[in-house]
């Protein structure tokens, strides 16, 4: 059976151990080749950075050549390894799991990060360092004060050079914008520890003590934001030669679930529903093709070889505690609610255009355009195609989608001070899925609608009212959700179909239609056009193979459901 490396990011227990590796060595020559040597490369949480970490430590540092055969003679660069190899001495700097929950915290977490890669490096090389040199640097009371001992001892020996890896280099501060902005442009402006750091690992590179730097991370907010303390710095997160080196494509992820036993005749009906959840993400217009969240495939791959089904939940409670503090980034360079319609505009399957911002500035006013680029690069949406001279922005798959709905239900629930219980919602969302029973799930959107304040009514239209509705369903999560799908350029406004490994008696078509009281007399017109909608909808071919497929037609006045009907071709 085979291992698979689901949160695994250290590359010599992930091949000493059979772990499964999909092999991306062959960008280490491509990244040699560039002209920039100093290098920050973005990508979401869980893509795989950290274990792209681990590979050049193990690939470029000198201690390491005696096992250089063991660890990559079975991938690409073990057969074609470039001069660099193992010809360097690595230090790697992590700064994830930094407590944010104060100043003092946040300054002696950053600390006791650099001191912790400090020593690793020292532990690492001991035939460079007498114990006094150790001692002295590991002494000092700042960590620019720390390295900058570190680099001046190296700077007097003759050693081979320094390659600085940095791992989650912004992880505190992204923290740190979504709630105490201050702060952040503290640590990094020209008196701040953090850009002091940064100063003294560029001074290194003019003193030639440190000849390479890669760093990983989520946005290039904190990059910028340390201007000319660090500007020698090169971001290819946007280049499309590099679109394809972090996550999955899509003959990749079919051949995970071969590997772990699953029979053709399963796998391409799999595939679908693994496309729909964890594909989509596309870094540069450019790119090759659309690449999957890593740690979101191998979740489903564990669960399903250990189970032999589908996991109950498609969504990684990793994933959801990661992506999921979308509260206080909606807060983000304005008052939450003036997000408020972008929200609406995204889950209703609208499509945000946008300019992406290459260099932020708190210096400036926080933009739209830099709200939207910021969920670009946090993996909250994606690139859908470049258009004009700017981009068409997406969410990319049903996982973000969910936690964008989870997100709109909480703010919705603020905004009208009342509370939809988690019971009741899943209690509604049964009785129609179980007993083709929609009352429940009708008088819960009643409720709702009832709370509507007068500011909330002017521009509401069946957009918002389905939107309301697709979050109680994600809430439960027992459908594939379908918003518009296309049957012969018609356009359902929701087919709720069975997912694995949930089974329950009833798929549903869903046609909603809203009017204000004052069109109140247009009801029974409209009602029928819906009534001759669904009946066209279930001729489709695509709806004919469904199972106990049942249509509805809802019709509501204001908030009251004054149509509740089952309709049959």
């Amino acid at each position: 059976m085979v291992r698979l490396p689901y949160g695994t990011s250290n590359f010599e227990m992930l091949v000493n151990q059979g772990y499964l590796y999909i092999d991306r060595t062959p960008y280490l020559a491509q990244l040699e080749r560039l002209s920039e040597k100093y290098l920050f490369f973005l990508r979401p949480r869980r893509f795989g950075k950290s274990l792209w970490v681990s590979v050049l430590q193990y690939y470029y540092g000198v201690e390491h050549k005696d096992k250089f055969d063991t660890l990559f003679g079975s991938y690409h660069i073990g057969q074609n390894s470039t001069p660099l190899a193992n010809s360097y001495l690595v230090l790697k700097f992590d700064f994830s799991g930094i407590d944010t929950d104060s100043k003092e915290k946040t300054y002696r977490g950053f600390s006791f990060k650099v001191r912790q890669g400090i020593q690793h490096f020292l532990a690492t090389y001991p035939a460079l360092f007498s114990s006094e040199a150790t001692e002295d640097i590991l002494s000092k009371p700042a960590p620019e004060i720390m390295i900058g001992s570190l680099f001046a001892l190296m700077k007097r020996t003759d050693t081979p050079k320094i390659y600085v890896v940095i791992d989650e280099y912004d992880h505190f501060t992204n923290e740190l914008i979504s709630f105490r902005l201050t702060e952040f442009q503290e640590i990094v402006s020209e008196n701040g520890y953090v850009r002091k750091f940064y100063e003294v690992i560029k001074t290194a590179t003019g003193d030639g003590v440190v000849d390479r730097i890669f760093a990983t991370g989520v946005a290039p907010i904190t990059l910028d934001s340390l201007t000319s303390g660090f500007n020698i710095g090169s971001n290819i997160s946007l280049s499309p030669i590099f679109n394809e080196m972090m996550g999955f494509t899509d003959e990749e992820v079919k051949g995970i679930l071969e590997k772990i036993e699953i029979a053709d005749s399963e796998i391409a009906g799999m595939m679908d529903e693994i496309r729909t959840w964890y594909n989509g993400y596309l870094f540069e217009a450019d790119g090759k093709e659309r690449m999957y969240n890593s740690d979101m495939v191998l979740y489903f791959a564990k669960e399903y070889q250990a189970r032999g089904k589908y996991p109950k939940s498609l969504l990684d409670t990793n994933i959801s505690s990661d992506y999921g503090k979308l509260g206080k980034l909606f807060r983000l360079g304005g008052e939450e609610s003036q997000r408020w319609d972008m929200l609406q505009d995204l889950l209703s399957g609208k499509d945000i255009y946008t300019q992406i911002t290459e260099q932020f500035s708190f210096a400036r006013k926080f933009t739209a355009y830099d709200f939207q680029s910021l969920l670009f690069y946090l993996g909250l949406l994606t690139i859908k195609e470049a258009y004009r001279s700017g981009t068409h922005l997406q969410i990319p798959n049903d996982v973000i989608r969910q936690l964008y709905f989870q997100y709109f239900t909480e703010l919705l629930q603020r905004r009208l001070d009342f509370q939809s219980e988690t019971i009741k919602v899943e209690t509604a969302v049964e009785a129609l899925a179980w007993e083709n029973d929609p009352k429940p799930l009708v008088t819960l959107l009643t409720d709702t609608l009832r709370q509507l304040s007068n500011r909330d009514w002017p521009g509401f239209d069946e957009k918002h009212l389905k939107t309301i509705l697709v979050a109680y369903f994600y809430t439960v999560g027992i459908y594939h959700i379908q918003s518009e799908p296309e049957f012969d350029q018609k356009y359902p406004d929701l087919l709720l179909r069975r997912r694995p490994p949930y089974a329950p008696p009833y798929q549903l078509m869903i046609e909603l239609k809203f009017l204000y009281k004052k069109d109140a007399e247009k009801a029974d017109a409209v009602a029928t056009q819906g009534r001759q909608q669904l009946q066209a909808y279930l001729q489709a071919e695509e709806v004919q193979g469904l199972e106990n497929l049942r249509a509805w037609l809802w019709v509501f006045v204001g908030a009251e459901a004054v149509v509740v009907e089952e309709v049959n071709k």
